[in-house]
């Protein structure tokens, strides 16, 4: 029977992770949807001020 993952996939690292542990498929929803939330983790990766 085919194995769906889904919810908090929020790198292709961890669809990749995902599919290597038997996952038939990947949903990615906000990960790819929510531009805002997407450029939050980008800025918090950031060093401050930049």
């Amino acid at each position: 029977m085919p194995v769906l993952a889904e919810g908090r996939v929020h790198t292709p690292e961890e669809a990749r992770t995902a599919i290597e542990s038997g996952a038939w498929a990947v949903v990615v929803g906000g990960a790819i949807t929510a531009p805002a939330a997407i450029a939050a983790r980008f800025a918090a990766a950031l060093p401050p001020g930049r």
